[in-house]
């Protein structure tokens, strides 16, 4: 029998209000940038929208550029963190109006 975790999930009212930039983590050749928006996250990783796909198992480096007004009842330390390394669990393509976006869930490199 295996313990769980208990794992606090934060889902933002306005989560256009956090926004990201990611690029893949590599030390070849040269990896674009992509802007992003992070719509939930949790203190072991992040579920973010980007117009980019990246592959399961792609190591990326995410960065917040803007922090959103979150509740006072929030601790900071509960906040995403401000630039992190995280890996790519999985991947989804999204419809929408803003053209072609991708869901992607990341957990954290620790």
């Amino acid at each position: 029998m295996s313990a769980q975790k208990n794992i606090k999930q934060i889902v933002l009212d306005n989560p256009n209000e956090i926004a990201i930039t990611c690029r893949q983590y590599g030390s070849y050749g040269a990896h674009p940038t992509s802007d992003g928006v992070i719509r939930r996250f949790s203190n072991n990783g992040l579920y973010i929208e980007t117009p980019c796909k990246y592959k399961s198992g792609t190591i990326l480096i995410v960065r917040v550029d803007r922090y959103p007004s979150l509740p006072a009842s929030l601790a900071e330390s509960a906040y995403p963190r401000s630039i992190c390394l995280a890996e790519v669990k999985w991947q989804r393509e999204l419809d929408g109006d803003n053209g072609i976006r991708f869901g992607m869930g990341l957990q954290y490199i620790y």
